[in-house]
């Protein structure tokens, strides 16, 4: 029986016309509620380790440590914020210099560069998925060949300018639809297999 590798997957919020952030970052258009909340938590309890880029990375950081010191944060916030704590992160960037673990934000860890050889040898040694965050490093994921599954979760909205989803892979790359589920908020997630080679 072959070995349980990991699965490099991502998963982004887009809106309909294909930004996954507005002018200036702006994500407070996300249609997140209780409902993506529990969907996030079956997603983290499947993932072993975080793969970021820088920006993603300090967005996490600055958001999910102080949650459990929110008196108001709800339940599923604070177990969004335990799973995350304690989840493997790693951060790929080459501006950053070293990353600091407190009481709310350990297992983390900075790379320099992504090497396809030590991506696949981490696969190697997870059977969970190792999940991409930041569209950058997916980009570089996606030109190195390594993804393996996209989760795109369209919101029903409409923004004028943005950053586009994916601008800058370098070569066609066919997908493979795995399933589509319909969320009460409006929310419609897509789940898409790479195809790397045809």
């Amino acid at each position: 029986m072959d070995e349980i590798l990991g699965k490099i997957t991502c998963f982004v919020n887009l809106s309909l016309n294909g930004f996954f952030e507005g002018a200036n970052h702006d994500i407070s258009w996300h249609n997140v509620n209780e409902e993506f909340n529990r969907f996030a938590i079956g997603m983290l309890r499947e993932t072993d380790v975080i793969l970021f880029g820088r920006r993603t990375y300090e967005l996490f950081r600055d958001y999910w440590p102080n949650i459990p010191k929110d008196p108001k944060a709800p339940p599923s916030d604070l177990e969004i914020a335990a799973l995350i704590n304690n989840v493997q992160k790693i951060v790929f960037s080459k501006t950053l210099d070293k990353v600091e673990e407190k009481e709310n934000w350990k297992n983390v860890k900075v790379v320099h560069n992504v090497n396809p050889e030590e991506i696949e040898v981490l696969k190697q040694q997870h059977s969970g998925k190792l999940d991409v965050g930041g569209n950058n490093v997916l980009i570089t994921f996606l030109n190195m060949k390594l993804v393996d599954e996209i989760q795109v979760m369209i919101n029903p909205i409409l923004i004028p300018e943005g950053n586009s989803f994916l601008k800058g892979i370098q070569e066609k790359t066919k997908l493979r639809l795995l399933g589509t589920k319909v969320f009460e908020s409006g929310n419609v997630l897509h789940r898409y297999g790479v195809i790397k080679s045809y």
